[in-house]
């Protein structure tokens, strides 16, 4: 009895950790949020991601208006289960022809579960080719999949209201 008891304490925490691991692969849409003295307050956030166990890699795009980019992304879960996210290289981009230099950040994001959708939030920081970045946070929103099981019709994407 006593044994089984140990057991079952030593396994606890591994059935929790892998009953909550949330798979944050798909479409996610948001806002990245700049700090006071960056380039803008807020700027259109979309990312498209492939989870593959504790890695993740996919595309970050970041707009605002005219002004674009879509850069390479690659990551991990850390062992308090955020993600690690790092944009790698700008695979191409659009500057409005302005003088500006992209800023390649690093995200530090943990999945949540707020009114029945899926979360990432968290800060982020990077560098461009003229120093560091005035940082800030982001908040990305899920792009679920639903199918009509009275129709037989396969799945679409549908972005939450509100």
């Amino acid at each position: 009895m006593k044994r089984l008891f140990t057991l079952t304490l030593l396994l606890l925490p591994i059935l929790a950790f892998g009953q909550w691991r949330s798979d944050i692969s798909g479409s996610w849409t948001g806002l990245l949020l700049q700090n006071e003295g960056g380039f803008a307050e807020q700027f259109e956030l979309y990312m498209n991601l492939e989870q593959i166990g504790l890695s993740v890699k996919g595309t970050a795009y970041v707009r605002l208006g005219e002004l674009q980019a879509e850069m390479k992304v690659s990551g991990f879960q850390t062992p308090d289960g955020s993600w690690r996210i790092s944009e790698l290289e700008i695979l191409r981009n659009n500057k409005a022809g302005l003088t500006v230099a992209w800023c390649l950040k690093e995200y530090d994001l943990r999945a949540d579960y707020r009114d029945g959708e899926l979360v990432l939030t968290g800060p982020w920081w990077g560098n461009s080719e003229y120093g560091p970045c005035v940082p800030g946070s982001i908040t990305l929103r899920k792009r679920i999949k639903v199918a009509s099981l009275f129709r037989g019709e396969n799945p679409v994407d549908v972005e939450p209201h509100g």
